[in-house]
């Protein structure tokens, strides 16, 4: 999942490289007349609003222009974001043989199913899962149809996810983990699934990282960089409440807000720590925050894969249910915490 910090940063700063060449192809397929550009047809050539979707939302593309019905590959932007991309894997190529994995030894298998209580697991759905969705949002941008783009985003990610894991076989803190692997292919199968069966797009994987120390915990016990400090990871299956209401129900119920359940583990060690379940609310981003350039709303489009400080009540089996206003962050006003 580390590779998503490289690209996303590099999607919000290079957009302008190459949004021109994207505005010369969508000036000469749109014809301009004395009707408004919002009044004018969408050539076939492109995906209808309505036909790019995510849970009923209309959705965007790096460019500002919807996607292509067939592969069209424009090459400045493919061969931009195909350099990004061999950049960023060898830059962390070049981290993790620095940190997580500075010993080797010869390849084994080791299975590590509970391994920091099964966050570790979890981070591998949802890396898998956000790998594709950002390959796939940079084959879109190059000319690449919708179903190619996940397709092929979907397969991109599983070839380096399985670097990772064979990497991790050689590393000698490690070993190629086979549930790592399952893991990794649950969270593709659902973002492939999701393109396929569009009812499971009401139900949206989130998750975050925030180092421990800022809200009172420990670092997981010998981590070697944020990677794998399970500590500080948390994750959440976010349903959107709306579009599984009756339709009777639905105009009671915000569009925007959603409920989720969540998990995570603090103080951890190798494979001990304090389990916490979470049940709260959510919201989508794209619903809430307002319209702007195409930068900002593919922003906070994708911000919906990333759970926000919410309402949340926290479920242990050591303890009461506890009530955070921000989860993961405790507020203290007199005796009353939350």
């Amino acid at each position: 999942m580390n590779i998503l910090v490289f690209i996303f940063t590099f999607l919000m700063s290079t957009h302008v490289l190459f949004a021109q060449d994207s505005l010369l192809a969508s000036n000469s397929a749109i014809p301009v007349n004395e009707s408004s550009l919002a009044d004018s047809p969408i050539p076939p050539t492109y995906l209808s609003p309505s036909e790019f979707t995510y849970a009923g939302f209309h959705r965007t593309t790096l460019m500002g222009t919807p996607p292509y019905r067939e592969t069209t590959i424009k090459t400045t932007p493919f061969a931009i974001l195909s350099g990004t991309y061999v950049a960023a894997i060898t830059a962390l190529h070049i981290y993790q043989v620095n940190t997580i994995w500075d010993s080797t030894t010869s390849f084994r298998i080791i299975e590590d199913g509970d391994y920091g209580l099964y966050v570790d697991k979890l981070g591998h759905v949802w890396g898998g899962y956000m790998n594709a969705y950002i390959l796939s949002e940079f084959l879109m941008g190059s000319g690449f149809s919708h179903d190619a783009a996940t397709h092929w985003g979907a397969a991109m990610s599983f070839a380096y996810q399985s670097y990772v894991e064979i990497l991790d076989g050689f590393g000698k803190n490690w070993g190629f983990s086979p549930s790592d692997m399952y893991s990794n292919m649950l969270g593709l199968g659902f973002f492939v699934g999701q393109h396929h069966l569009p009812f499971l797009q009401n139900f949206t994987p989130k998750g975050n990282y925030i180092p421990p120390s800022w809200y009172g915990s420990k670092h997981r016990d010998q981590s070697s960089s944020f990677i794998d400090d399970y500590s500080g990871y948390t994750f959440m299956l976010s349903a959107n409440v709306n579009n599984l209401l009756p339709k009777a129900l639905d105009t009671y119920w915000p569009d925007w807000l959603n409920i989720g359940v969540g998990y995570t583990a603090r103080n951890l060690t190798y494979k001990n720590g304090d389990r916490k379940y979470l049940i709260g609310l959510d919201i989508n981003p794209a619903m809430v925050l307002p319209d702007g350039g195409t930068e900002w709303n593919w922003f906070k489009q994708s911000l919906n894969y990333i759970l926000l400080p919410l309402p949340m009540i926290e479920l242990s089996p050591d303890g009461p249910p506890v009530f955070r206003l921000m989860y993961p962050f405790h507020f203290s006003i007199g005796s009353i915490h939350f």
